[in-house]
């Protein structure tokens, strides 16, 4: 019997069991509707290709995880789409209050002076502490900072560029603003 002849839940018993062909059939069945939704939810059309692989990725990992006597496969793929957006938006949240919240204490700490002889004598030494700090991170953090900060790069295009997954290169990306906010305020209590 071809694939697209089968019910939803017979197509997930059979990727349960490793069939790629069913879970292709899936994927042409509902991946435009969660793409749909996803786009609808991040207004970016990049991210929400991504986030809908990364849906269909996690049915191919998890599939054992469907119960259809608790609803249809639609209604629990929708769900588990749902919970991924929101996972994503709140992590977005969280990473623009960091940085919202270093740039603030620059500002507060004066590492952003006012222009003048001094002014750019101060910016070359903070120049140079942050390169010293930049240079103790591990060299996957170290990576991701400078692919994004002085190459501008996104996010979802350092993952692509380094063929990592997205929330890879968010975890590395939090850990070395950490690590950097940490360096970064002894420097500043060495002053």
């Amino acid at each position: 019997m071809p694939y697209d002849e089968l019910s939803d839940e017979q197509l997930v018993t059979l990727v349960t069991q490793g069939e790629t062909q069913a879970l292709g059939a899936l994927y042409d069945r509902h991946s435009r509707a969660v793409y749909g939704f996803v786009l609808h939810m991040l207004r970016e059309p990049a991210r929400a290709e991504e986030m809908t692989q990364e849906v269909f990725l996690n049915l191919w990992l998890k599939a054992g995880t469907f119960r259809p006597d608790r609803g249809s496969f639609h209604a629990w793929i929708m769900t588990v789409s749902h919970h991924r957006v929101v996972d994503e938006l709140r992590r977005d949240r969280r990473q623009q209050n960091t940085l919202a919240e270093a740039g603030r204490d620059l500002l507060v700490s004066g590492l952003m002076p006012e222009d003048g002889p001094e002014a750019g004598a101060q910016r070359s030494e903070e120049g140079a502490a942050v390169r010293r700090a930049l240079n103790t991170l591990p060299p996957e953090q170290k990576q991701v900072v400078e692919l994004a900060y002085y190459q501008g790069f996104t996010q979802s295009e350092i993952a692509q560029r380094l063929h990592q997954p997205l929330g890879t290169v968010k975890t590395r990306t939090r850990m070395a603003m950490q690590k950097l906010r940490a360096a970064l305020s002894m420097y500043q209590e060495s002053m």
